[in-house]
């Protein structure tokens, strides 16, 4: 394991597709509040980092009342917003493991997994299980070391770089040394489990009620390879 982690949730009711789906309904909760639930089980240190924007005082009031402290930064640049979210901590962590919160079967079983293999392979500058697909798409978790989450920070100037936080990274391979994670029970790329639009919501509220409480990423892949038809 690591000397220290962070795990910052990227949140915000901004969605041309769905508006406000971080604030429905799932589970016991919301769906913000449903994954910071889950991730709280990691023992990690968790912050929600959202945006500026009166809109996303919701998402605040909502991480907050789950626990977890925010940090607002820039609308546009979350890339910038991730970075001053680290800076803003008491004290800087060696990984910053970056969460989307339109992925409520994110699973701390599965970030300690991923945690192991940063330590086995000998403290890599970034640690996936999405840039070379194997795993679910929702699934998604990224280690990144923090100085290097600051250098992306200093120099992309691609837009698209400055929306995804981690392009930068995984697009240089000559500079960044890179680790991808392989899921040991087969290929379920093909899978969908993120809530982007009202038929992925519909649909994953029911795959969560058919899901045991303490479920963990090998129960999902468990119910899309017996139920394929319940993901969206």
């Amino acid at each position: 394991m690591p000397g220290s982690a962070v795990v910052i949730v990227q949140a915000r009711t901004g969605s041309s597709r769905l508006p406000g789906k971080v604030l429905l309904p799932f589970g016991e909760s919301t769906l913000l509040g449903h994954i910071l639930d889950r991730l709280r089980r990691t023992g990690l240190d968790l912050w929600v980092a959202t945006t500026e924007s009166p809109a996303d005082d919701a998402v605040a009031d909502e991480s907050v009342a789950h626990g977890a402290p925010v940090f607002r930064g820039d609308e546009d640049d979350v890339l910038g917003r991730f970075a001053a979210c680290v800076d803003a901590l008491a004290t800087e962590p060696e990984l910053v493991v970056r969460v989307c919160a339109d992925r409520p079967f994110c699973c701390p079983v599965l970030l300690g997994e991923l945690l192991e293999l940063h330590a086995a392979t000998g403290a890599p500058d970034y640690v996936s299980n999405t840039v070379v697909r194997s795993y679910p798409d929702g699934l998604d978790l990224e280690l990144v070391r923090t100085e290097c989450l600051r250098v992306a920070a200093r120099e992309a100037d691609d837009p698209y770089e400055r929306e995804h936080v981690t392009p930068f990274l995984y697009r240089r391979p000559e500079r960044f040394r890179l680790v991808h994670a392989t899921n040991p029970f087969g290929n379920f790329a093909g899978v969908r489990a993120v809530v982007d639009t009202e038929h992925d919501y519909e649909r994953l509220v029911e795959v969560e009620r058919r899901l045991p409480a303490d479920a963990d990423y090998r129960d999902v892949l468990n119910l899309a390879t017996l139920t394929p038809e319940l993901f969206p």
